[in-house]
């Protein structure tokens, strides 16, 4: 039996994205609650320190949150901290350098975790060594559970559940159109987009596994599936009459989809098609506005090949890791995703997700802290499975109530 002391624990909580989640947690919970207990985790005293006292004009308690000074790469450290915890968010990216020894380290005490990885490899690799192992200790391991992939994952979840309520079985195409969004990028983004790719070419013999659109399905079903949809240029879509071109998360987000598909006895279908795209409206403006990200998308492409191009990038315009938007932009910042889905080619059914700020940062702490607390509060709710899970397998429904009031909705269009 472990003995408890926190029942949930901020890794990380020194980073950009994890200030935000301490920040939200003490705006929304409080640094003491009644429902559950709480503490930050970093490596480094000082700065734990500081961030305690940062948030003194939201809680005067605040130098009263417990802190735990644990470095990502020790694992006795590592133990301790997960021995003592209930759940571990993990904000320390990028995921492939930084995650492994903890996912470790919470499977061999049984303790659940939550990350914000948009990184295939690092979650990959987390299937392959600690699934067996995480179903066996009775914890969960939940990957991507904030921008990427939330939206995404729940978005179609609850799609086809009202499919199966409405025509009594699921669409076998859903597509997710990008229709608005604002927000910025942070430095820890940016890092991880480089060590994906420095990954890839230290291990070309995976890069097959990997480029799949199916890598994240158990490995005797990677092979045997129904070919996906792959958007790679501007073009016209005349079901929702807009402009379409590839939307950067769509890489990650489709293979969490498909993973919960392949994990959940293929609720969706064994023929389920799933695809993600951004989109503008008709026009010049609309058609000129999509060149212009997928340019930037093939810019981004190159400079994660070419060195000092990416030197130059990194030099001069993108944020270094640690750093990120302003509040500003923050708070300004917004999105709009509609998810469509049809049953043999005819539309059937649609939901509409919203968020009222800055999509991978603010609404991204709300996201994750919030599926942390799902498992931690709503434990007779939530599905009773274990191993290495996706939001939707592992978390579902409770999920978007959760976010209901905190300006995440999930809405089926009637």
């Amino acid at each position: 039996m472990k003995n408890i002391e926190y029942d949930l624990v901020i890794m990380g909580a020194t980073g950009f994205t994890g200030k935000l989640v301490v920040e939200y947690l003490i705006k929304n919970y409080g640094v003491e609650n009644e429902e559950f207990t709480w503490a930050i985790a970093g490596r480094d005293k000082n700065k734990l320190e500081r961030v305690r006292s940062s948030f003194k004009d939201l809680d005067s308690n605040s130098n009263n949150i417990p802190t735990l000074v644990v470095d990502s790469h020790d694992p006795i450290l590592l133990d301790k901290m997960t021995s003592i915890s209930r759940l571990v968010i993990s904000t320390v990216g990028p995921y492939l350098k930084f995650g492994e020894a903890l996912v470790e380290s919470c499977v061999k005490n049984s303790t659940h975790y939550c990350d914000l990885t948009g990184e295939v490899p690092f979650i990959r690799e987390s299937i392959d060594s600690f699934d067996l192992k995480a179903k066996k200790n009775n914890c969960r391991i939940i990957h991507s559970c904030g921008f990427d992939s939330i939206p995404s994952d729940i978005g179609v979840l609850l799609l086809q559940m009202d499919s199966l309520k409405r025509f009594n079985e699921p669409c076998d195409e859903v597509n997710l159109y990008v229709r608005s969004i604002r927000g910025g990028l942070s430095g820890g983004t940016i890092a991880s987009m480089i060590n994906i790719s420095n990954y890839m070419r230290s291990n070309p013999e995976d890069q097959n596994l990997l480029k799949s659109p199916f890598s994240l399905n158990p490995r005797d079903s990677v092979k045997k599936n129904t070919r996906q949809p792959n958007l790679k240029s501007v073009k016209w879509n005349d079901h929702i009459q807009r402009w379409v071109c590839p939307f950067i998360m769509s890489g990650i987000n489709t293979r969490i989809v498909r993973r919960t598909n392949a994990i959940t006895d293929h609720r969706y279908g064994i023929d389920f098609r799933y695809s993600e795209a951004s989109s503008f409206k008709k026009g010049l403006t609309g058609f000129f506005r999509a060149m212009v990200m997928f340019i930037g998308l093939v810019i981004i492409q190159i400079s994660l090949n070419v060195r000092p191009l990416l030197w130059c990038l990194r030099k001069f315009s993108l944020p270094s890791p640690g750093e990120g938007p302003s509040k500003e932009t923050r708070d300004n910042g917004f999105f709009k995703l509609d998810i469509i889905g049809s049953m043999d080619d005819i539309k059937k059914i649609s939901l509409t997700v919203t968020g009222d700020s800055d999509p991978g940062y603010s609404a991204t702490a709300k996201m994750i802290t919030e599926s942390a607390l799902s498992v931690l509060l709503d434990q007779d709710r939530i599905p009773k499975v274990h191993g290495v899970l996706t939001p939707a397998s592992g978390i579902g429904v409770v999920l978007a109530e959760r976010l209901k009031d905190k300006g995440i909705n999930f809405s089926i269009n009637e």
